[in-house]
């Protein structure tokens, strides 16, 4: 026989029986003051401020580091501002842009930082090289993806379009813009899916039933319990119970009403049961109530704590999802077991809940499960190939983390990122931040270096585009702070130095081959000295002589001026001795000069300081007879023919004779005194030149040795220029070279500049950008990010730094690190859940055979699915899986899978205690149809969220959808029940063996 009901619920079924008209008005009540006292969920929605990665996260607590460093102290996210134009930006446009930043920097409740673009340097940077765009970047105080933040996001759009000149085009994007239009579309679709979920239900509940008010009653209860548990949820929200997020709404609509409906078609089914057996309206509420508030107990039970260890993750997607969900599902619960019933009460007698008669349909469930119990290794494999073949494709699942993908192209956001890509390079928005935090000032060379290390390290990470630092403001290591452009100038410094030794090496050739003939020279002067040393005593005694003639001959002149009587011939012979005494001095003249000109080219002589005073006193007899003693005797010459023949006054002629003869006798005078010079001169000269002889000697063979060695010189420089100008070439890249920065240059302007942007203002703090190769929002760049900190960390062991802090922020970051802590929650909630499900099973079936066989067919039906989203996204569609879809998937397709098979086994506990196939048939004959239709409208709620925008909440719809589709016509309908007659009695292990029940009334198979 049957099991007795829990005497509560069967208690509790009779008394909203009978109290049906207060249970439907306290419901009514309820939904009333609850959405009417209380904000409307989306009200408590925008004031939520959970982020979506969790504020203790590598890359949440660099952003608070960076804003506190860096920025306001206030800022927790971040838009870029576009302004564009085709064919370049006009100066209203400019001035509009700049007008910005003191318009949104009043408004500090929702900016908390504004880029300064009025600064000309820094509007330079931010304009693109085409003239016709440039960006400014501003913060806000929201978390990304927090409501809070869409807020903001919108606000400042507001700002930026108020008075903008037109044509221009203004676009607010960045990675908060990016998630915050996600969470708006999925938002804006919510009203969409509601409508397409209530559509669906309905005209499957018209094709099940087939009577308008039937599918309009189930609606209105379900509807009713939608309203409870959005209100109940927003004020648990309001209150701080739990949080709540955009995606809260979407996710609480579709499955309050596909629950809703499905505990609906469990108690109308029984209902109609016991309604074809005669047994009275009320008598068959109470009575429908009674059997099935155990099922749906335990069916809501299985979602609710299967939801609400959601708990126990980090994200925010998690946490705002899952409680959500649980609250939702326990007020439709309630609803189902009190209000439903009562309404049956009420309009059952009044014959709106009667039902069709009974259809050939119950026929070919019975023989779908005679063929499944009868025909089980057949039916089973038949099941678990085509199952095990999709669960083969989960592995191949590459999750994707790009918000900016799961979106529509034309979000404003989306179109702010293509407008970047036309003018700017890749990722100029979107780089990787890594911190570096020390204890102590990093503002010396020391520490300068070793971060310049750092930035070449991760320059040279592949997928690096450009790594920009304190010490590579631009990209590059600063130029005269690159140990490649010091070892280029003192490479190029030597080459030069090398080519002036090469040149100077033929010099050093001449100089030896001039110091040999200065070997001889030197012989042949100390030979010849002693001779020019008398040739000097004879040449001083002549000029003695000459002097002491033309003195005479002075005398006599001035006699021949004053007795101007004399004889013409004594004239003509003092012209012809005159005459004489020019040509002979002017031979002396013209040798001594060849002389002098041998002494002056001669380079020993000048070196020499006794030859170099000789050669002096010899220039000076040279001027005295060419200057003074030609001309004086040309002159007295000429004047004394001219007296002798009469062609000139005598007195005049006489006059200039005597004149000419007092010139002659000066230069002779001055000749004399050089001579004396001379002599003595030559007299040292003579034992020097065999001094100088022997030195020369030895210069010769010196030089000849210097002419050898330079060119070895010659050779070692040009080697060194070489090896430094080769070393200055390979390091002469982002990615390599050292780097040295001298203390005074640390007061350099271009340093300082660096410093504001790249070191925090105590020293302390520095930051380095990153810009990656491929797109900031694929896994690609999230791997990178991860190998970029790894890198930066080794790099800055074994120095000063080994003990400082490396943090990264950013698009990519963002993304490693929801990567990381999204695998841990879903390996904590698949656990949880698990466990949870598990012992729920346990304590409805007190069986652990049943219970864990339960679970594995429920895991199975996941996997599969999610292998089937893989198929059609991923390997079809060329569309990865969104992050969150495995995880959510989860969790609806294990709760909501045990639920149906619950219901089976509960039904084979009824029909087959004993494990015997004619029961398990029977049972899986009459739920049948209850959990076909459970499950196709519990799908049909879920394909709904496909009419979405946002790809995730498609491609979550699709594999939940799936799932129960698979669960309902695959698991629950083939490999269930031909697992369970494999199984027999074993099933039910370690609960005692029952008798077998008498078939009744109540047993009888009915599927509508």
């Amino acid at each position: 026989m049957d099991h007795e009901p829990n005497r509560l619920l069967r208690g509790l079924a009779s008394l909203v029986v009978r109290r049906a008209v207060w249970v439907l008005g306290l419901w009514l009540v309820v939904a009333g003051v609850v959405n009417v006292a209380v904000p409307q969920l989306e009200e408590v929605v925008a004031d939520d401020s959970t982020p979506v990665v969790p504020l203790d996260s590598d890359s949440s607590r660099a952003v608070t580091l960076m804003d506190q460093e860096f920025g306001s102290g206030r800022s927790h996210s971040f838009l870029v501002v576009l302004a564009e134009r085709e064919g370049g930006l006009t100066r209203a446009d400019v001035r509009h842009v700049e007008g910005l930043v003191p318009r949104l920097r009043r408004d500090t409740e929702n900016v908390s930082f504004v880029q300064d673009i009025r600064d000309e340097q820094v509007r330079e940077a931010l304009t693109s090289d085409d003239g016709e765009a440039v960006y400014l970047q501003v913060g806000i105080p929201g978390f990304t993806g927090a409501p809070s933040a869409i807020h903001q996001v919108e606000h400042v759009r507001e700002v930026v379009r108020d008075g903008a000149p037109e044509g221009l085009g203004l676009l607010v994007t960045g990675p908060s813009a990016t998630v915050s239009d996600m969470a708006v579309e999925a938002e804006s679709s919510i009203l969409v899916i509601t409508v397409v979920t209530i559509g669906l239900i309905f005209a499957l509940l018209l094709l099940i039933y087939r009577r308008l008010s039937v599918a309009l009653i189930i609606l209105g209860t379900v509807g009713l319990s939608l309203g409870v548990a959005r209100g109940l949820t927003a004020w648990l929200g309001l209150h701080g119970v739990f949080d709540v997020s955009t995606f809260t709404g979407s996710f609480l609509t579709a499955i309050v009403l596909g629950a809703g409906t499905d505990y609906a078609i469990f108690l109308v089914s029984r209902y109609h049961e016991q309604r074809r057996l005669g047994v009275a309206p009320r008598t068959a509420a109470s009575y429908a109530a009674g059997r099935v508030s155990a099922v749906i107990i335990g069916s809501a039970l299985t979602v609710v704590l299967a939801n609400a260890c959601m708990l126990v993750a980090e994200l925010g997607v998690y946490t705002t999802t899952g409680p959500a969900i649980a609250v939702s599902v326990t007020a439709t619960l309630l609803v189902s077991i009190t209000l439903l019933p009562a309404m049956l009460a009420l309009l059952g007698p009044r014959g709106l809940f009667e039902p069709r008669p009974a259809s050939t349909g119950a026929g070919g469930w019975a023989r779908l499960a005679a063929l499944a119990v009868h025909r089980r290794v057949p039916m089973a494999l038949a099941a678990l190939v085509p199952l095990v073949a999709l669960a083969a494709l989960m592995p191949a699942m590459e999750p994707s983390y790009d918000t900016r993908g799961i979106q529509p192209e034309d979000t404003e956001s989306n179109r702010g990122y293509a407008a970047l890509a036309r003018h700017y390079p890749v990722n100029e928005v979107l780089p990787e931040y890594v911190l570096v935090s020390s204890d102590h000032d990093m503002r010396n060379a020391r520490d300068l270096a070793t971060l310049e290390q750092a930035a070449a390290a991760a320059a040279r990470t592949p997928g690096v585009a450009l790594v920009r630092s304190v010490t590579r403001p631009d990209g590059e290591a600063i130029d005269q702070a690159r140990v490649s452009y010091q070892a280029g100038v003192i490479g190029r410094k030597l080459r030069r130095a090398g080519d002036d030794v090469a040149s100077g090496t033929e010099g050093a050739r001449t100089l030896a081959d001039g110091s040999a003939q200065v070997d001889e020279g030197a012989e042949e002067l100390a030979a010849g000295a002693d001779q020019a040393v008398q040739g000097a005593g004879m040449l001083v005694s002549a000029l003695e002589e000459l002097r002491s003639g033309l003195t005479r001959l002075e005398d006599g002149a001035g006699e021949a001026v004053s007795g101007t009587g004399e004889l013409r011939e004594g004239a003509r012979m003092l012209a012809a001795g005159l005459d004489a005494a020019y040509s002979q001095t002017q031979t002396a003249v013209e040798g001594l000069g060849m002389a002098l000109d041998g002494l002056e080219s001669s380079l020993p002589c000048t070196l020499d300081p006794i030859c170099n005073r000789a050669r002096d006193g010899v220039r000076q007899v040279y001027e005295g007879e060419r200057d003074q003693l030609l001309p004086g005797l040309r002159d007295a010459a000429a004047a004394a023919r001219r007296i002798a023949e009469g062609t000139g006054d005598l007195q005049t002629g006489l006059r200039q004779l005597d004149d000419g003869l007092a010139q002659a006798r000066a230069g002779v005078e001055e000749i004399t005194a050089g001579q004396r010079e001379f002599r003595a001169r030559l007299g040292e000269l003579a034992d020097g030149t065999e001094q100088l002889a022997e030195g020369t000697g030895q210069v010769a063979a010196g030089t000849s040795e210097v002419a050898g060695s330079v060119g070895e010189l010659e050779g070692g420089l040009s080697e060194a220029a070489d090896y430094l100008t080769s070393t200055a070439e390979r390091a002469d890249t982002s990615a390599m070279g050292g780097f040295y920065l001298p203390p005074s240059a640390l007061a350099d302007d271009r340093f300082a500049a660096a410093s504001r942007l790249f070191i925090s203002p105590d020293g302390r703090t520095a930051r380095i950008a990153v810009l990656g190769t491929d797109d900031a929002f694929s896994s690609e760049a999230a791997e990178r990010s991860t190998e970029v900190r790894q890198v930066i960390e080794n790099s800055l062991r074994d120095s000063r730094l080994q003990d400082a802090d490396v943090v990264t922020t950013g698009m990519a970051s963002a993304n490693a690190d929801l990567a990381a802590i999204e695998a841990r929650d879903f390996r904590l909630i698949v656990a949880v859940a698990l466990v949870t499900v598990f012992l729920i099973l346990l304590a409805l079936l007190r069986s652990v055979v049943a219970a864990l066989f339960l679970l594995a067919t429920v895991v199975l039906s996941y996997a599969s699915a999610v292998g089937l989203g893989v198929l059609v996204f991923q390997m079809i569609l060329d569309e990865p899986l969104e992050w969150s879809v495995p995880s959510l998937a989860f969790i609806l397709l294990v709760a909501v899978g045990a639920d149906y098979n619950l219901l089976l086994t509960k039904r084979m506990q009824e029909e087959a205690p004993d494990g015997s196939r004619a029961g398990i048939a029977r049972a899986a004959a009459a739920t049948g149809g209850v959990i076909t239709a459970a499950g196709v409208i519990f799908a049909a709620s879920m394909f709904a969220l496909m009419a979405g925008s946002v790809d995730s909440l498609v491609q979550t719809g699709f594999v939940i959808g799936a799932g129960l589709l698979i669960d309902t016509f695959v698991v629950r309908t083939m490999l269930v029940p031909a697992i369970a007659a494999m199984l027999g009695p074993r099933l039910w292990w370690p609960r005692r063996r029952a008798p077998r029940p008498t078939v009744g009334p109540v047993t009888t198979v009915a599927t509508r």
